[in-house]
């Protein structure tokens, strides 16, 4: 991550590294503003290739959230969601012009109420394998209530674990977000990383909020990039999987749903050529 950073130097003249509010951020590059938010235990080195190309054109906000990779936990009397995206706000409002959000798995859902929240501040949302309801895309018949207790058990699991059985779990469960080998180390490493507690109670949130309806009130452009290939072992289809997708954003006033070829849950690193392509084609 270090070599990219210097690389950035060279190419692009700056960078700046900063704390604001448990939020860590790195900037690189110049031009109109970029967010780019990372996904569930997740550091925003996620990126690094991404913004690689996108600082050639664009001031790119690379942030790591409390918590997560090796950014310290904060405190979160009103709740994992509520707390981030009160600081993403702040975060945006210093910004003083408008920006484009790009935000994968978890940063895609805060994105999307983010750009409920800030409608005059944002100028177009990409959203990288996210659904407005999480559980509805594997249960749909699943509402806030009813999936109270599987989260619980969920977030008991998270928390209960020990070191060796959580790491152990990891790199079981890893390789179906990502089938680029030498990157998934890397996926392993942060989640083992972020604090438990934080990754267990933002697990917990994201299972029993449903934010379909709110769509509504979105009117911000939206693009959705999602992936289907690694649930085709189990029957999923591109089409079942986008339809699934058309069905949690169809209350979106401006969205465009594209899917990746051959990516799991981490596109960027799967498809980056097709990501960058579907990407760039939106932002100009």
């Amino acid at each position: 991550m270090k070599k990219l950073f210097l690389l950035y130097l060279l190419i692009f003249g700056s960078l700046t590294t900063g704390q604001s509010q448990g939020l860590q951020s790195q900037i690189v590059g110049k031009g109109p503003k970029l967010i780019l938010i990372p996904g569930l235990a997740s550091s925003g080195a996620v990126w690094d290739e991404t913004v690689a190309e996108l600082a050639k054109s664009y001031e790119c906000h690379i942030l790591t959230l409390p918590g997560f990779g090796t950014n310290p936990a904060i405190e979160m009397p009103e709740g994992f969601l509520h707390t981030m995206e009160e600081l993403l706000l702040d975060y945006i409002l210093e910004q003083k012009e408008k920006v484009t959000l790009i935000g994968h798995s978890l940063g895609g859902f805060l994105s999307l109420r983010l750009s409920r929240s800030l409608p005059d501040h944002i100028r177009q949302t990409i959203i990288v394998d996210s659904f407005p309801f999480y559980s509805a895309a594997f249960n749909p018949a699943a509402t806030e209530e009813n999936m109270v207790d599987m989260a619980s058990q969920m977030k008991q699991l998270i928390l209960s674990q020990s070191q060796e059985q959580y790491l152990a779990q990891q790199k079981t469960t890893m390789p179906m977000m990502t089938i680029n080998e030498q990157k998934l180390p890397l996926a392993v490493e942060w989640s083992i990383q972020s604090d438990r507690n934080t990754t267990a109670e933002a697990f917990y949130e994201l299972m029993t909020t449903d934010f379909r309806d709110e769509l509504a009130e979105v009117k911000t452009p939206i693009l959705v990039l999602g992936a289907w290939a690694s649930g085709k072992n189990y029957g999923l289809t591109e089409e079942s999987v986008k339809k699934t997708f058309g069905d949690q954003y169809r209350l979106a006033e401006n969205v465009q749903i594209e899917m990746a070829p051959t990516a799991h849950h981490f596109i960027m690193w799967d498809n980056p050529e097709w990501f960058m392509e579907k990407i760039t084609a939106f932002l100009q």
